[in-house]
């Protein structure tokens, strides 16, 4: 009996823990390293039925232009009338000993806002570290600046996650990412880190 209402309280928590989930600088597009040429990077994340505040529901595409250079896109729907869609490019400078290392810029746009903001992410630092096979580590820090005034500087998100290599054949891969996000134009509600999940596909 106690064992059953444990694995119940267990089974509670993580999923209030992978619902309330926010994924900004996540999955396809910064993992620190290109798609390959010819591959494309898919990531997912759901916010189940608008229920979260800050939460969002992406989808995430890199496709690999040569072995070093990403086409990057995402959109983003909010059930707060603030859906964006991010443009750009990825250039992967290091990649040694398990550690990848890439650049990126792109414009984020906000396409329901009335006062139609337009972001410029740049620099940005993406990074990868991988421990095995089956695990890495990851993250970014992104320089975001307001497109119509260039000299105004937002600040500087930042987010680390671990990687986890859930399969991989000859046709794909799949990864799950958890982790955390520090955001620059909003709070989250304890704390200034806010809790991520991703799932990462790889198109081979």
């Amino acid at each position: 009996m106690k064992t059953l209402i444990l694995n119940n309280m267990i089974s509670k928590l993580l999923i209030i823990f992978f619902a309330n989930t926010f994924l900004f600088a996540s999955g396809g597009y910064d993992h620190g390293k290109s798609a390959g040429k010819g591959l494309l990077d898919i990531s997912f994340t759901l916010n189940p039925f608008n229920y979260f505040k800050y939460g969002q529901t992406y989808i995430i595409l890199g496709y690999g232009l040569t072995n070093r250079i990403d086409f990057q896109f995402y959109y983003s729907y909010s059930h707060k009338g603030k859906d964006n869609y991010y443009v750009g490019l990825l250039y992967q400078f290091y990649k040694k000993n398990n550690l990848n290392l890439s650049t990126a810029i792109g414009l984020r746009k906000y396409i329901s806002s009335s006062n139609n903001i337009t972001h410029l992410f740049s620099p940005q630092l993406l990074y990868n570290y991988k421990f095995s096979n089956k695990l890495a580590i990851g993250g970014s820090f992104v320089n975001l600046i307001n497109y119509k005034n260039i000299n105004k500087k937002l600040g500087i998100t930042k987010d680390i996650f671990i990687i986890f290599n859930i399969h991989e054949n000859k046709k794909y891969k799949i990864d799950f990412t958890i982790g955390a996000f520090n955001p620059i134009l909003w709070e989250p509600n304890s704390g200034q880190w806010y809790p991520t999940y991703s799932f990462d596909i790889k198109i081979k």
